[in-house]
């Protein structure tokens, strides 16, 4: 009953203990929906929408003291341990700390440690160490569902030494405390670029020459007027199938999908190289008007007739198109062509002809072009670095977990 990994310090024995010995374990409740004077009060209210391995300090919502009077939402404690006992996707068998008073509702089971032998964040860490076994003894119903009673019976090994438990809490804490920093920066530097994005593309922000002299007024041109369209098909019989990814753009259906989801003859298919775009006429969250994505990662691969292709003509950076495709600015000028309402199967109504003749761009000199995609390829490194960071961290965290508890 000893873990792979522990603070050398320590020699005391790790006791077996079920959360019913050291904790009350209770739930929540929801005030009723059509009672206006039971909502939008000041005291929390808190769903397993927000349990997510971190600590909770505010809800998405708030019921009023009627509403916790005549329902069965109970006020629990700050330092309660929440475990989420349903919910979609991922969300079973997490578990959050309450670092407010606040209710929940019926799908949270609220774990109040009793025993002064265990640390509320030794406790805490010690279940989300075993996120997956906890999941798997949700019961077998169509919805897959823990209960009160499984989680009074869920087994934690402690160590016998409370300042051990501390301990062990404090060094996990930092690492998520890191990992929070981390995520922060991310999201202020994302935040930063999408700023400067829109002052780039609507001019608000010029660069200059290498000599400090502003480069030629942007001039407005037809989507014809800067790129081919490739509708060159697949007679080598390629089989690098792509699709596309939000995060990742073009990128091949097997690493996608971890299969292919394609035709078997893909003989018909559009032949792209390097440095060619497809655009995806499907909406999708973030691409309200579709994706449009380069060919980065292969030299060939092949797309689905469905998607409209091009490459960019000469004195016209594929880099700099990228950025701009990226964050949405040609979705104003798709969305003009596009017939409302007239969709199948997700897919926009987008005419080729008038994609290619009725689309305006306004398009700065090759050199500035250049400039700003260099600029914005260096937030792009800065941002790609700090989510490399985050994931090593994250992994690092697992392997904690994996090897400091029992």
């Amino acid at each position: 009953m000893i873990p792979v990994l522990r603070f050398s310090k320590f020699k005391s024995e790790y006791l077996p203990r079920v959360i019913d010995e050291i904790a009350k374990v209770s739930s929540g409740g929801t005030p009723s929906r059509s009672k206006s004077n039971y909502w939008n009060g000041h005291i929390p209210w808190i769903t397993t929408s927000q349990i997510n391995f971190e600590d909770i300090t505010a809800a998405d919502e708030y019921i009023t003291e009627l509403g916790l009077k005549n329902s069965s939402a109970k006020l629990f404690p700050k330092g309660t341990i929440l475990l989420a006992l349903y919910g979609q996707g991922i969300t079973r068998g997490r578990v959050s700390v309450l670092e407010i008073e606040a209710t929940t509702n019926q799908a949270c089971a609220a774990i109040i440690l009793q025993s002064e032998d265990a640390n509320t964040r030794f406790t805490f860490y010690y279940l989300q160490s075993k996120y997956e076994d906890i999941r798997n003894l949700a019961n077998d119903g169509g919805q897959k569902n823990l209960s009160g009673g499984l989680v009074k019976s869920l087994p934690v090994v402690l160590p016998s030494e409370v300042k051990e438990q501390a301990e062990i809490a404090d060094f996990l804490t930092s690492v998520d405390t890191k990992i929070s920093q981390l995520t922060e920066k991310h999201r202020l530097l994302k935040d930063y670029k999408k700023g400067v994005i829109q002052q780039i593309f609507s001019q608000q922000i010029r660069f200059k020459d290498d000599d400090g002299n502003a480069f030629a007024e942007w001039k407005e041109k037809s989507f014809n007027d800067v790129f081919n369209r490739v509708t060159t098909k697949n007679k080598e019989n390629n089989e690098n199938v792509l699709t596309i990814s939000a995060q990742k753009g073009l990128i091949s259906q097997l690493e996608y999908f971890n299969k292919s989801v394609s035709a078997k003859d893909v003989t018909g298919y559009y032949l792209l190289h390097k440095g060619d775009f497809a655009y995806n006429k499907s909406y999708s969250k973030g691409y309200p008007m579709g994706a449009i994505k380069p060919l980065k990662y292969y030299e060939k691969g092949v797309v689905s007739t469905l998607y409209i292709c091009f490459r960019p003509k000469a004195d016209y950076c594929e880099h700099y198109f990228e950025q701009y495709f990226d964050a949405g600015m040609l979705n104003r000028e798709i969305a003009k062509i596009a017939q409302e309402g007239a969709r199948n199967h997700g897919l926009l109504n987008v005419s080729v002809t008038e994609f290619f003749e009725d689309i305006k761009l306004t398009v700065p000199h090759i050199d500035e072009q250049q400039k700003i995609a260099r600029f914005l390829q260096s937030l792009d490194k800065k941002i790609d670095a700090v989510n490399e960071q985050i994931e090593q961290t994250e992994l690092f965290k697992k392997g904690l977990l994996q090897q400091m508890f029992v």
